[in-house]
């Protein structure tokens, strides 16, 4: 990474440390919270990219001009909001242990934990902002409705994925739940922390909505098949955006195939044909074409953002820093 986004990593870092430790009474709890966090991929890693925190102060930097402590907070907050959603998805997806040592539930608990300090960093930033009355309150019912969206897509995921069939339709609508609404908190809250222009916070918001359910969908397609040994989401029954698909194009009028078309127990001679099967461009390109869909509405959401301020700073070259065209996906894969 270059070295001003390692040096804001590090802040964003020294600042989680600083917030868990103030609100996490009990050593053994912190302890476990902090090695948690230490886990490859997560806030704490020595490889951690930080990038809901980094959106959350880019948005706060070009609609007030300059970053500040306060947009740190809010940053913080997004951030521990983002490793609760992590560790659900480390809990519902485990295949082995952490390299943690934690199991299950003592995840569950310290998610738990996360976005309870997520929210007072929230009340933190906020009251640092000069946020007050109702304006403190509505500020603080948004945090916890955009929080309430994101655990409906976690939910939505493992209850799919129990079915043995589900609708494109449910799986849109569990990707953005899950994905687009800690987005939407990112660069919203860096908005609503920075001005109270109503019409800057809604077109913020709606960029990290679209932005992150883009890069969920990226991921869903990476993740259809098997990778390096851990099985993919085909295997396991998961009901992303291409797999459901997959499989409703494959069982779609013949009555004669299995609503799901991977058996529980593992089978080479299925697994290859539902591989196969995934193979042919359409699957791919159904969930490109979707996930473009959303890219082009977060870049339509910058051109109006630029309208109002002449401006988005760094948040254009923060889209290219990450951003893989979904043809690419498909090629690559």
């Amino acid at each position: 990474m270059p070295a001003h986004i390692n040096s804001t990593v590090a802040i964003l870092q020294a600042e989680i440390r600083k917030i868990i430790g103030s609100y996490c009474e009990d050593s053994t709890f912190r302890g476990a919270v902090m090695r948690a966090l230490a886990d490859p991929g997560f806030a704490l890693h020595s490889d951690a990219h930080c990038r809901a925190g980094i959106l959350t102060l880019e948005v706060f930097r070009v609609v007030s001009g300059s970053p500040s402590a306060v947009a740190v907070k809010a940053a913080v907050a997004v951030e521990l909001h983002m490793q609760a959603a992590y560790l659900f998805d480390s809990v519902a997806d485990r295949d082995k242990a952490s390299s943690s040592g934690l199991g299950a539930a003592e995840e569950l608990a310290i998610a738990i934990g996360l976005m309870s300090y997520g929210q007072s960093a929230v009340c933190e930033a906020a009251s640092a902002a000069g946020r007050r009355g109702y304006e403190l309150q509505s500020l603080l019912r948004w945090t916890a409705d955009c929080a309430s969206q994101c655990c409906t897509g976690q939910f939505l995921d493992a209850y799919l994925e129990k079915r043995p069939e589900a609708t494109v339709e449910e799986a849109l609508k569990m990707t953005s739940l899950k994905a687009g609404s800690l987005g939407r908190f990112a660069a919203g809250l860096g908005a609503s922390i920075a001005t109270e222009d109503y019409e800057l916070v809604r077109l913020s918001s709606e960029f990290g909505f679209n932005l992150f359910t883009y890069l969920q969908l990226l991921d869903d397609l990476r993740d259809a098949l098997e990778v390096q040994d851990l099985p993919g989401d085909l295997m396991r029954h998961k009901k992303t955006l291409p797999t459901v698909f997959l499989r409703n194009s494959l069982t779609e009028g013949n009555s004669m195939v299995a609503c799901s078309i991977i058996p529980s127990e593992p089978c080479t001679g299925t697994k290859a044909i539902a591989c196969q099967g995934f193979e042919p461009s359409w699957p791919r390109f159904f969930g490109a074409i979707v996930a473009e869909a959303f890219l082009n509405r977060a870049k339509g959401n910058l051109a109006d953002i630029k309208k109002r301020l002449g401006t988005v700073g760094n948040l254009e070259h923060f889209v290219r820093s990450f951003e893989i065209t979904p043809q690419e996906v498909v090629v690559n894969l």
